[in-house]
């Protein structure tokens, strides 16, 4: 399960650096757990990594929606398969700050 806070009185999912609810202005706010699991909307390969960025390239960054409307960027981790469009994803940790997801068996 992946961590992320939502509002208290609305449910809104907020980002890291949201001190107050953009809905309903609520300060309260709650931490919740997203599934693992979901699947690849959209995907690059990053060939040349920015300069200090402590990943050898070419990796594969994508966007895996978790539930109808919670989307998340990661990476997929070396050892996955590759990415293709729609393809089942889980979540097998983090690495510098970045969730890392693998391709499984559909």
């Amino acid at each position: 399960m992946i961590g992320r806070m939502r509002c208290a009185e609305c449910q809104t999912t907020l980002s890291a650096s949201a001190t107050v609810c953009p809905t309903c202005l609520s300060k309260d706010a709650e931490q919740f757990r997203l599934p693992s699991q979901g699947r690849i909307l959209s995907w690059t390969t990053i060939r040349r990594a920015p300069a200090g960025y402590p990943v050898t390239a070419p990796y594969n960054v994508v966007v895996v929606e978790l539930l109808p409307g919670i989307n998340i960027t990661g990476r997929l981790a070396a050892q996955s398969p590759p990415p293709m469009m729609g393809a089942p994803v889980k979540s097998v940790g983090q690495e510098h700050g970045c969730e890392l997801f693998e391709v499984t068996p559909s």
